[in-house]
């Protein structure tokens, strides 16, 4: 049997992805690889260092509007054990003077409570701890940022609040007494 001359049909390389390169002398190729969505939570606050980030009791305030519109989030409020050892710590949530929800838990060492929003609306956050008590309050522009989350820091000698957004144009207030 008689070959052909012809070269064997050889296929077209695929088409170039837009972050590949040609290789460029003694560098690398650029090969990124895309990354796996994580699911959206809230940032996590620069101040705590702890082993876990998963809250051992969460409230949930409030249901989800059916249509709650574009760049609607829930704002967090994690209210943490700080302390070194189990205490217990009583929750407060209120919105407009009415009580919504009180929980009075023993903290574990290092572990968060996460209070989550579900309607836009103000709330007042307390938290209280023998005769000390720190508030944050929550307003309704929380629900448009694109995340948020307020830590309630319970240490052994202070309550301390603080605020992580990536939006500048979300505010929360704070307050604490002895």
């Amino acid at each position: 049997m008689r070959r052909s001359s012809a070269s064997p049909a050889i296929s077209a390389p695929a088409a170039a992805r837009p972050t590949e390169r040609p290789p460029t002398p003694g560098r690398r190729p650029n090969r990124r690889r895309p990354r796996p969505r994580r699911p959206k939570r809230p940032p996590r606050s620069p101040t705590i260092e702890s082993d876990t980030y998963e809250p051992f009791r969460g409230l949930v305030v409030g249901d989800r509007p059916a249509s709650p519109g574009d760049f609607y989030q829930t704002p967090h409020v994690w209210v943490w054990n700080l302390t070194g050892e189990p205490t217990t710590i009583s929750v407060a949530v209120a919105t407009s003077g009415t009580e919504l929800r009180r929980v009075e838990s023993e903290f574990p060492a290092g572990a968060p409570l996460a209070v989550v929003f579900r309607e836009r609306r103000t709330y007042d956050v307390s938290v209280s701890v023998g005769d000390r008590v720190a508030s944050v309050t929550v307003e309704p522009d929380r629900f448009w940022c694109n995340a948020t989350g307020t830590d309630v820091q319970v240490r052994s000698d202070a309550i301390e609040t603080g605020t992580v957004s990536t939006s500048m144009a979300c505010t929360t207030t704070a307050s604490e007494s002895a």
